[in-house]
């Protein structure tokens, strides 16, 4: 009885020291865990990081880090939090963008930046949807992704707020007796003249149905020739610099006096190696970017800080395998994204997405990309496009 009484006596002390051994150790975790220093903010980068358009990817990844390096540490709800960037590559694929998506969910992280294609997007919203996750798209513009959900906010303008400021200047500023749209029978060149016909259709500017034609040799004379009988004053050309030299090239040699309107595509400074100066002169070119941020205006002096400071961190990152050496277009909306999420968790003194979101649904933040607000379906409200035109044989602002 005595020695039974003993072995009881051993396994309750050996019971009760791996009870405090275990105690102590949870105690240690959590308590280390709730140190001002210890608490963390994931943010998502979800971008393709491979292959022959891993250069948006990487422009994104170090525009992300970089926005982070700026605010972090940063104090939110009286608590110190460090900015962690998740960074995942979806590889520009609509099926590994579903799973990246919900890699992402499982991690908990507070907010996603990204995808950088439509259709990645589009695959990966309802994933963050269902888990009440913000999604910030620096990048996808086609319209219609906007309205799946409520989570989803866009910093670029989208396709038809594009096609829209191009009416609009067409309509108050040119305000054509005749004109006529040509596509260049490319997929994307239709949707966009269609819906600028509509628009423009919309303000009381009736035109024909456009001209498509594929840019060969032979179809630029006859194309001109036409133009000449058909007599208008505005043409709007959607198609690439190259073919809009050819047409332009052609049409003056045989007296066309048009004026001629494009829109990014349309405008490079090797323009004017394929095409005779005079030839180009008052070329318009509407272009879907800031006037701080859009080719040819002058500097900005934010836009310079941050182009300075993005190559600078560029070239202290240990990542040698980047291929990028300096900002891509869609950089400081990516940067931005960063900062306007951080700036809604301030205000709602939380990390938490289902108390942060509604903060971020009433954005009012001047940042890179101009003055940012959302409407309902997370597009930006009246964003900025930049007008240009050909003078003496450069690139002005109009």
């Amino acid at each position: 009885m005595n020695l039974r009484r003993v072995f009881l006596n051993r396994a309750f002390r050996l019971f009760l020291m791996v009870l405090i051994i275990f105690t102590l150790i949870y105690l240690s975790v959590n308590l280390g865990a709730c140190e001002p220093g210890k608490r963390v903010i994931k943010i998502g980068n979800q971008a393709v990081l491979s292959g022959k358009y891993r250069s948006f990817g990487e422009d994104q990844m170090v525009s992300i880090k970089l926005a982070a390096s700026k605010l972090s540490p940063v104090r939110i709800g009286g608590f110190d939090y460090e900015i962690e960037v998740v960074t995942k590559d979806d590889e520009g694929n609509p099926e590994k963008a579903f799973l990246v998506a919900q890699e992402m969910a499982s991690e908990e992280v507070a907010a996603v930046v990204g995808s950088t294609f439509s259709g990645t997007t589009k695959v990966s919203i309802p994933v963050y949807e269902e888990y009440g996750i913000p999604v910030i798209s620096p990048s996808a513009q086609k319209t219609e992704i906007s309205k799946m959900g409520n989570i989803f906010f866009r910093m670029v303008m989208n396709n038809e707020q594009k096609i829209e400021n191009i009416a609009d200047f067409i309509k108050n500023e040119i305000n054509p007796q005749k004109l006529i749209l040509i596509n260049n029978q490319e997929e994307d060149s239709i949707k966009l003249v269609d819906y600028l016909r509509e628009v423009l259709s919309n303000y009381g500017i009736e035109t024909a149905k456009p001209m498509s034609i594929k840019m060969s040799e032979e179809d630029v004379a006859v194309i001109a020739e036409n133009l000449l009988i058909e007599g208008p004053d505005t043409i709007f050309f959607c198609g690439s610099y190259n073919e809009l030299a050819s047409l332009m090239t052609k049409a003056r040699e045989i007296g066309l006096g048009s004026r001629f309107i494009t829109e990014k595509l349309g405008m490079d400074d090797k323009i004017f190696v394929l095409a005779d100066a005079q030839y180009l002169e008052g070329l318009i070119a509407i272009i879907p970017e800031p006037p701080s941020l859009a080719k040819y205006s002058p500097q900005d002096p934010k836009a310079v800080n941050f182009w300075h400071d993005f190559n600078n961190y560029l070239s202290r990152m240990e990542d040698s395998d980047i291929s990028i050496d300096s900002p891509g277009d869609y950089a400081p909306y990516c940067y931005d994204s960063v900062f306007i999420i951080i700036e809604a968790m301030k205000r709602s003194n939380s990390i938490s997405p289902k108390d942060y979101i509604d903060e971020l649904k009433t954005t009012s933040y001047d940042g890179l990309v101009g003055h940012i607000e959302f409407d309902s379906n997370g597009d930006r409200v009246n964003p900025l496009s930049t007008v240009f035109i050909v003078k003496d044989g450069a690139w002005i602002r109009y």
